[in-house]
């Protein structure tokens, strides 16, 4: 859905794209696996907890990597080979302000190593979702990456502090038992100065079989997002394909959702 989820995002994909949403109907359990960026892998593990009927927890742990980075520092052949590493672990907590209004916060503790060089810091983000007076509109607010690192050698890296703003529109469709999800985010990121905006569309059909279509306006690296996910009992498996721009290659991501 080309990450337009600020505003519908629940459970345990919550404590990635927004907080406030972690309340959801049941425990839950996500795994995630992405293949991007010239061999880039992504590594997500999301679970949410429910205190009690207006109050849930989460915890989230994000690693990327890319490996087999060339050491040379000599004209010839490479003196051998390193991984740099980026973990975020978070944890979660949100909280029903009233019968309209979800609010949520995550700290982050934040980890990279670039050969022997290794940095760390913390970041937090505030999430809010709306449930509107218009019948099935949703909308949503989150501030991410707020925080900062220590020195990776010389300089310390910039967080991609930025704000997502979106609403959200979820429809029965009875005559053909299925579940209409029609969303839009608006993306600005502090350091870049720079911003995105995305739609996208979900149909999940008697709650089994989902379809899903992103787009993204305003980026060069990202245009067209598809997906499909099964549903079967208290697990799920879903899959997501993104071509990206130029020489970058193809985005490939799967995750498996376990409801407790």
């Amino acid at each position: 859905m080309a990450d337009a989820m600020v505003s519908h995002a629940k459970g345990s994909e919550a404590t990635f794209y927004n907080p406030a949403g972690l309340l959801s109907l049941s425990s839950e359990i996500a795994v995630m696996h992405k293949e991007w960026i010239q061999d880039t892998q992504t590594e997500f593990l999301g679970a949410t907890a429910s205190l009690d009927a207006d109050q849930a927890i989460g915890i989230s742990v994000n690693s990327t990597t890319v490996q087999d980075i060339e050491i040379r520092t000599r004209p010839g052949p490479a003196e051998g080979t390193f991984t740099a590493r980026n973990y975020a672990l978070g944890l979660s907590y949100s909280r029903v302000l009233s019968d309209r209004i979800r609010a949520g916060i995550t700290g982050k503790f934040l980890y990279e190593k670039i050969l022997i060089d290794e940095a760390s810091g913390f970041g937090v983000d505030f999430g809010l979702q709306y449930e509107t007076p218009i019948e099935h509109l949703s909308a949503g607010v989150v501030i991410a990456n707020l925080g900062s690192m220590n020195n990776l050698r010389n300089e310390k890296t910039a967080l991609p502090s930025l704000i997502r703003a979106g609403a959200a529109f979820e429809s029965r469709l009875e005559e053909i038992g299925s579940d209409l999800t029609l969303a839009s985010d608006y993306v600005f990121v502090f350091p870049e100065s720079g911003s995105y905006a995305s739609v996208g569309a979900e149909l999940v059909f008697e709650e089994a079989f989902a379809a899903r279509l992103g787009y993204t306006f305003g980026s060069e690296g990202r245009k067209l997002s598809t997906g499909i996910g099964l549903r079967y009992g208290i697990l799920g498996l879903d899959y997501a394909y993104a071509p990206l721009a130029a020489d970058l290659g193809n985005a490939h991501t799967i995750s498996v959702l376990v409801r407790l």
